[in-house]
């Protein structure tokens, strides 16, 4: 018989007990229960879909640090594994985090737990999604007109291979900041190590040692991606081709991508973009440099208008724990 859903968020939330790291934001009843990152890039799509649809929910920033097990502890695995999306565990890796294409990673955040659904949601697009249909839909942020144009840019944001240039080097240089440049080595190897000390927690239960077992795979192969040269200039080449071809898209006359009216994929991009930024990847669309000397004023223009939405300060800027880099300190006034 399936545990109830009561009792997997207890047994998840148990060693959850930093005051600073689970918290309720919004003044009313929550109805959403988040297990997210500060950094993480899917959580902060979940975030600024969160605070932009003005929902109250409660926030667990999950601690990936050592000695604690984090993502990968086995309640949380098994909370998480109750909203398999059907689709084949992810054991392959192209730096990038779509579900749709990759498989479903049972160790990752973030994950939703809507409580008046007794429902658990994974896969940032489809939480986004989720959220937008039970929060106030009279007021969607993927409008009826024109939810075909705003799908298919969500479907870019969501193949962007964000999480190689995260986590591996571009060969010729390396661009990302120094606190990447100094920590990311070694970081895989490190993540299997705790993923085989959950592993052998749960070692009689079959299918969550399959789980961990396809995570260990993700991560070796994650490793041999960003570790080789051509795959970290493809997966580089990729996303300025990407920002090249948003220049093109964007209507000069248009305030968001699809129109006057803010979407959804607008919050992607706003995460998006300011990833590449964090990263020290601006000059995806400023230009001048050795890895791209081609300007791309229009992204420029629309990346500031997205940095100045309140939803954006109040899921990035200023959530707390987000750590900062030396390539945004322009956009904190301490």
């Amino acid at each position: 018989m399936p545990d109830k859903l009561e009792n997997l968020v207890a047994a998840t939330n148990a060693p959850l007990n930093d005051p600073d790291m689970n918290r309720t934001v919004g003044s009313g009843t929550p109805r959403f229960e988040l297990y997210h990152f500060a950094l993480s890039l899917c959580s902060q799509k979940v975030r600024i879909c969160l605070v932009e649809k003005g929902a109250d929910f409660v926030a667990h920033d999950i601690n990936l640090q050592s000695p604690l097990l984090g993502n990968y502890d086995p309640a949380y695995v098994k909370l998480r594994m109750t909203a398999h999306p059907g689709t084949d565990y992810a054991t392959g890796y192209t730096g990038r985090s779509s579900v749709s294409s990759e498989g479903f990673d049972p160790a990752v955040v973030p994950t939703l737990v809507d409580w008046p659904e007794d429902r658990v949601v994974v896969d940032s697009l489809a939480i986004c999604r989720h959220i937008d249909r039970a929060v106030d839909p009279a007021n969607s942020l993927v409008p009826e007109h024109i939810a075909p144009q705003v799908l298919e840019e969500l479907a870019i944001v969501d193949a962007t291979p964000h999480v190689a240039v995260l986590y591996g080097a571009h060969p010729d240089i390396d661009f990302r900041p120094e606190r990447l440049k100094s920590g990311m080595p070694g970081v895989h190897d490190r993540k299997i190590g705790k993923i085989e000390t959950a592993r052998a927690l749960v070692a009689d239960d079959a299918s969550l040692a399959a789980a961990y077992d396809a995570k260990i795979a993700k991560e070796k192969a994650g490793k041999h991606h960003v570790t080789t040269p051509d795959n970290m200039r493809a997966s580089v080449d990729e996303i300025l081709r990407i920002v090249r071809d948003l220049d093109q898209r964007i209507d000069s006359g248009s305030t968001w991508i699809c129109g006057d009216q803010l979407t959804l994929v607008d919050l992607f991009w706003a995460i998006s973009l300011f990833r590449m930024k964090w990263l020290g990847m601006a000059f995806a669309w400023e230009g001048g440099h050795l890895l791209n000397d081609i300007q791309s004023p229009a992204v420029a223009n629309y990346a500031a208008r997205l940095f100045e939405l309140p939803s954006f300060k109040a899921a990035v800027i200023d959530w707390p724990g987000t750590p900062r880099s030396e390539f945004v300190s322009v956009h904190y006034s301490n």
